[in-house]
């Protein structure tokens, strides 16, 4: 299925970043899926396994087995591992930050379980984990009211919506008891805050999609700016930054992806002073209402030529980690759009071919 005799993924980039995929605990069974990543891969993050809701159902309740093989297998093949993710507002259990009937629950109980809920998870893999993703996707999509970004990066913190994928259950609890000077977006600041307690030594990122898109660009910088600019004023305050990284998860595709608004990105994120990692890396063709389909010889060209030139950029960058989200066509949570470096047999696409070549 996997030709390893084909360049290392890893060891082609490793004096730029290091090259990371998925993982589901049941595939550390397949022997021939471990070869190929222990061949191309030298950082892991697990796809679900690790994802709040996995981690706890209930207060007090809390299972790690899946996440316990992904950790012991990281570390018995010194693979660097991805802590995905502490907060989100999506996938994680309704005790949280919501009573039974979805109402949010007092900013006392939220805080109180948030820090809970970190401690717990943190503290079983301290020192085990690379680097956390600690809070995911806080932000909304579009410009608030089709305008532009107001310089307020607080405005555009995910709470109601009419999409109930998209509510920001953790801003609306913290927002409900909030006195004088505070905010619900004061759970961002708590986050990073007992994600540093309960792991010190993980590298802390923040974690987003269409990040390359102007207003999500600057509200993430302006974000990141201000939580380490609050950082620097605590008393724990210890020379280090609180968000120490900038996680671009770079879900590309043929229609709306710009190398140019990328090169933006990176040159803003790069100001923050914070290290920025490519997350969660993949480009389609078509859309999800198509039927699935190999890419056509002039979409197989383009795919290879944005992914050669997306990679020139992360070397010039000096981006941390690139992680792609999926080791296969098949095995990718958007198979419809051929998306990776591989065919659904495992064979190289012409993408792999492209990005060896940027390597030089």
């Amino acid at each position: 299925m996997w030709d390893l005799t084909l360049p290392s993924l890893c060891e082609t980039f490793e004096k730029n970043f290091m090259m990371g995929n998925i993982i589901l605990s049941k595939e550390l069974d397949n022997p021939e899926i471990m070869a190929m990543y222990k061949h191309h891969y030298n950082a892991v993050t697990a796809e679900n396994a690790m994802k709040p809701e996995h981690i706890s159902s209930a207060p007090g309740v809390y299972d790690f087995e899946h996440a316990d093989k992904i950790v012991k297998w990281a570390e018995e093949n010194k693979i660097a591992l991805v802590g995905h993710t502490f907060v989100w507002h999506a996938q994680s259990a309704l005790w949280l930050n919501r009573n039974e009937d979805g109402t949010p629950i007092s900013r006392a109980a939220a805080k109180a379980n948030l820090e809970a809920f970190i401690r717990e998870y943190g503290e079983r893999y301290r020192g085990k984990v690379y680097s956390w993703d600690v809070v995911n996707e806080a932000f909304i999509d579009s410009d608030v009211g089709g305008r532009p970004y107001n310089g307020n990066w607080r405005d555009y913190i995910r709470r109601e919506s009419e999409n109930p994928r998209a509510v920001g259950h953790w801003f609306l609890a913290y927002a409900n008891g909030a006195g004088a000077g505070e905010c619900g977006s004061d759970y961002m600041f708590d986050s990073f805050y007992f994600a540093r307690k309960y792991d010190p030594n993980a590298i802390l990122y923040y974690n987003d999609y269409n990040e390359e898109f102007p207003h999500k660009r600057h509200v993430i910088a302006d974000m990141v700016n201000d939580i380490n600019a609050q950082w620097r004023a605590h008393a724990e305050y210890d020379g280090r930054l609180l968000i120490e990284g900038i996680g671009m998860q770079s879900h590309h595709n043929h229609i709306h992806t710009d190398v140019a608004q990328v090169r933006t990105a990176l040159e803003l994120f790069t100001k923050t002073g914070t290290k920025i990692a490519v997350t969660e890396m993949d480009f389609t063709f078509g859309s999800q209402q198509e039927p699935s389909r190999p890419l056509s010889p002039e979409e197989s060209k383009k795919q290879a030529e944005m992914y050669a030139a997306l990679f020139k950029l992360y070397k010039e960058f000096s981006v941390e980690r690139v992680t792609v989200w999926g080791k296969n066509d098949k095995l990718s949570w958007r198979s419809w759009g051929s998306p990776t470096f591989f065919d659904e047999t495992g064979n190289a696409k012409e993408a792999f071919h492209a990005v060896i070549a940027a390597s030089k």
